[in-house]
């Protein structure tokens, strides 16, 4: 649809007589605070989160990282570090689902199996998702958290990184 109006910008100089006027824009679809999530119904997205460096040793790394704008589903978690502990300790990595006001470690596990912190360096893992569907559906304001599971302070693990796909209903 053509313009209604054609704005012609020239350059000018501050030597020029005059002042140039501001270019004012028609209202437009830019005036709520509410995006209108309708037009990515069934659209994946990714969500990435990384602990740096030798940050991912600290257990109060590990938390919330992803508050939903929208109601979906997740459909893949996958991970990766770069250095494996090899310590003989528990390093698990768990993606969480928290709703309402729950706390780390109140809300439900979104794997059925956590990921091992132990395994193969620099490998993609990827996670078997739990079997209830109504754990890995989310609602608009729930959150997604790495909750660890160490025995003691990991000391040899760094970067670890999370990819999460999630489907928009």
């Amino acid at each position: 649809m053509p313009p209604d109006e054609v704005i012609d910008l020239k350059p000018f100089s501050l030597s020029q007589v005059g002042t140039p006027q501001p270019l004012v824009l028609p209202e437009h679809f830019h005036t709520t605070d509410k995006i209108d999530f309708r037009d990515i119904r069934g659209k994946k997205f990714y969500i990435h989160h990384t602990i740096y460096g030798n940050d991912s040793r600290t257990q109060a790394n590990y938390g919330v990282f992803w508050i939903a704008p929208f109601v979906g589903t997740v459909t893949e978690i996958r991970e990766v570090h770069q250095t494996a502990e090899s310590t003989a300790i528990t390093a698990e990595l768990q993606i969480e689902k928290l709703t309402g006001t729950q706390a780390l470690d109140a809300g439900v596990a979104l794997l059925s199996t956590a990921f091992n912190l132990k395994g193969v360096a620099n490998t993609v893992n990827t996670g078997t998702l739990t079997t209830t569907l109504a754990n890995l559906n989310f609602e608009r304001g729930n959150r997604l958290a790495m909750d660890d599971n160490f025995s003691a302070a990991l000391t040899e693990s760094v970067n670890v990184t999370v990819i999460i796909e999630v489907t928009v209903n």
